[in-house]
């Protein structure tokens, strides 16, 4: 437990900026037992980031923990500001920028030290889809600098929801290791089904 605070601690304070940030869920309400975490876009770790605007998150129990079966598994939520399209080419711009970005601000703390050519997403249209469907599959390396620096393959579903009338496009990220057809994909799927996009 005091390891997990103390992982929580490190990642908040690297992406810390100068004024609050707002810690009210307007987008992912739950579930309660879900850590949440509300984040400027770009966020500090990763400024190279194209998109503006802010994300929502929440961390699934054990998300930190190497031998839980939640390990890393979490729900982002991207409100990105205006609805310019957003595809294949700018997920994969937004995923290798953002993880490699993290992994390299938090290596940096603990001596670790990832190579940045290992960050290499590879974002499709899902399966019997296309891109104008709004729904994608990606998989993306990333070097797990909060614990060991243990490169693991995290799975994603996209869902890309523009909302014209409120100018934001909605980039919704279901994330875990394990394989889509693990029990705690179910999970993942109802917290991403139960996203408001009416009053962000």
């Amino acid at each position: 437990m005091k390891r997990t605070l103390l992982m929580l601690v490190a990642m908040v304070s690297l992406v810390a900026a100068a004024q609050p940030q707002n810690q009210t869920p307007t987008i992912l309400k739950g579930p309660s037992d879900w850590r949440f975490e509300h984040l400027p876009i770009p966020p500090g770790f990763a400024r190279d980031v194209k998109f503006t605007g802010f994300e929502e998150a929440r961390f699934a129990p054990g998300m930190f923990d190497t031998s839980s079966s939640n390990y890393f598994t979490y729900a982002l939520v991207v409100s990105v500001e205006g609805t310019a399209p957003v595809g294949a080419e700018e997920l994969k711009d937004f995923l290798d920028k953002y993880y490699r970005g993290l992994s390299i601000g938090v290596g940096r703390r603990k001596q670790l030290n990832p190579d940045p050519a290992g960050f290499n997403a590879v974002v499709t249209a899902a399966k019997a889809g296309s891109e104008a469907d709004g729904k994608f599959e990606a998989k993306v390396p990333f070097f797990d600098t909060f614990n060991d620096g243990r490169k693991i393959m995290l799975n994603l579903e996209i869902a890309v929801v523009p909302k014209t009338a409120a100018k934001r496009t909605f980039i919704v990220l279901l994330i875990s290791p394990q394989a889509k057809d693990a029990e705690l994909w179910k999970k993942l799927r109802e917290v991403g089904a139960k996203a408001n996009f009416e009053n962000p």
